[in-house]
């Protein structure tokens, strides 16, 4: 099982624990046992989250995220109203005594507003989730950066190759679909590799890992060939359907920042600190010498022993840094 898989059976089970919790307080306020609200909550809680997860924030979902809010609510509102439906029979069929159906059946009316109220508020929970990452939601909730912290990490920047022209050509709308699909491919391989996906800047990804060990800045190096490999693989997706293949240049740096919490009403962790800047710059450098990767000698030395063969090649100023930097790249890249 990789770590996206992991990642995504998490937030089901997250979907799932928070619908049962919110389900059996409703369902005791109503007067309904909680046997039958516990099996009636994971059926629903379940069928939400898998379908949010595997559906909606996945490749098959594009179509259903581009409808019209009502569309949407509508649609939703069905799979919700055909997983309380099943709930309720599978309730009524395998655990509820037969003294009971009239009054479980008597319950619909007040049972079903109720259901539907969780089923959204656990989407959007969801969404949350999805939106800032479990892990941060999680150190957001435990205040774990309300002070600055120093921390070791490694940024990898991305960025779309020829998105001008590629923009140009196929116009704001479609350009979009087409770093939507990118992104998603791109963001697939880096959570594969144990990273997490900071930020997203119009074309590219900003993806952080913690670098306390060598093995993390592999895995930010497994994610950039994972990424290639993974567009490679869908470059006759992306021609016939876009007319052009998804190809990207990666900086990729390590060192200590600071790590806190910033903002007020919408909060979020930030980092900040030199490294983050000369990560940036690496990823330009790869444009001007058309490579797919170039990194530092910092994480050259991280990869040492780990069956990364790195070179140097160019020793250039980096805007921003006061010091000649040296470049490094694969070998086989």
């Amino acid at each position: 099982m990789n770590n996206t898989t992991k990642r995504k059976l998490f937030t089901v089970i997250i979907g799932t624990v928070s619908f049962v919790l919110v389900g059996v307080v409703a369902g005791i306020a109503i007067g309904a046992p909680v046997s039958n609200a516990v099996v009636l909550t994971i059926w629903i809680g379940l069928g939400v989250s898998l379908f949010e997860v595997l559906y909606i924030q996945a490749p098959l979902g594009i179509a259903f995220r581009k409808l019209s809010p009502l569309k949407h609510a509508v649609l939703y509102g069905g799979l919700i109203l055909i997983l309380y439906s099943t709930g309720i029979a599978f309730l009524l069929l395998f655990f509820a005594p037969p003294a009971m159906a009239d009054a479980i059946i008597g319950r619909v009316p007040i049972t079903l507003p109720v259901v539907f109220l969780i089923a959204v508020t656990i989407m959007l929970i969801l969404r949350v989730v999805s939106f800032i990452g479990a892990r941060n939601l999680l150190h957001l909730l435990t205040g774990r950066y309300q002070r600055p912290m120093h921390e070791n990490r490694a940024f990898l920047f991305i960025d779309l190759k020829n998105s001008t022209a590629i923009t140009e050509a196929l116009g704001v709308v479609r350009a979009r679909e087409f770093i939507s699909e990118f992104i998603f491919d791109v963001s697939k391989a880096i959570t594969d590799n144990r990273g997490d996906v900071y930020k997203f800047m119009g074309d590219g990804i900003v993806a952080v890992w913690r670098s306390d060990d060598p093995s993390s800045i592999a895995d930010a190096v497994s994610a950039v060939m994972d990424a290639r490999k993974a567009l490679a693989g869908r470059a006759r997706h992306y021609r016939d359907t876009y007319g052009y293949e998804a190809e990207f240049r990666a900086g990729l740096h390590a060192g200590e920042v600071i790590a806190s919490e910033q903002g007020d009403l919408r909060r979020s962790i930030e980092f900040n600190g030199d490294h983050i800047n000369i990560a940036a710059r690496l990823e330009q450098k790869a444009k001007d010498h058309n490579l797919p990767l170039v990194f530092s000698d910092v994480v050259a030395e991280a990869l040492s022993g780990t069956g990364f063969e790195t070179e140097g090649f160019e020793e250039e100023t980096v805007k921003g840094y006061s010091k000649p930097l040296r470049l490094f790249r694969l070998k086989q890249a």
